[in-house]
């Protein structure tokens, strides 16, 4: 039986023990950063979007740009956006001849629930892996091998099961999507052919 030196066993784990730790101050920065437009309405939500100004002086939260919404059948409808969220850095250097670097970045999705009065009356937050950076330096940075990798475009359906509402719910809690109603198939125009005069006999 081959044994594994202990250190080795508390390594895996204090690195389990530090992303467990990482996941849960995300979520609860998604959760606190999300939460905070409860009670707003949507249109202030977008102006943050379209207004660079107030972006850039942090005047209020900003959410990245829409990429879904839904429409209920209790009258109330789904927005979802999506934005740069949390980022993590990683190195590590052996004797000053190879380094290695690994920046990743996660997405923070954002859902909100209005009212037909446009008024936010709940939210749902998640994350999502988003780009990761990987490099490796050789001698003292002389050297230096990068690989991007960028995280493809899921599907609404996928974002969906990755967020929970204010109450720890997932998103079907809200109610159920207005059906989409196909456009009535045209039908072929019928047109309508003369009978045919019987041929005069021939004397």
């Amino acid at each position: 039986m081959r044994l594994i030196p202990v250190s080795v066993v508390l390594l895996a784990g204090f690195l389990a023990g530090c992303s467990g730790t990482m996941d849960k101050v995300e979520n609860a920065a998604n959760r606190s950063y999300t939460g905070s437009v409860m009670g707003k309405t949507y249109a202030e939500v977008e102006g943050y979007e379209r207004n660079p100004l107030m972006q850039m002086s942090g005047s209020g939260p900003v959410f990245g740009p829409m990429i879904g919404m839904t429409r209920l059948t209790n009258g109330m409808t789904i927005y979802r956006h999506i934005a740069p969220g949390a980022r993590t850095e990683t190195k590590s250097n052996f004797g000053g001849l190879v380094g290695h670097e690994t920046v990743s970045h996660r997405n923070r999705l954002s859902y909100f629930l209005v009212g037909q009065d446009g008024v936010i009356k709940d939210w749902a937050t998640g994350s999502v892996e988003g780009t990761t950076n990987d490099c490796i330096r050789y001698i003292g940075g002389l050297i230096q091998k990068c690989t991007d990798a960028n995280q493809l475009q899921a599907s609404l359906a996928l974002y969906d099961i990755r967020v929970l509402t204010k109450d720890n719910k997932p998103i079907t809690s809200w109610g159920e999507a207005v059906p989409d109603i196909a456009p009535p198939v045209a039908q072929p125009a019928t047109i309508a052919v003369a009978p045919k005069k019987p041929a005069k006999p021939i004397r």
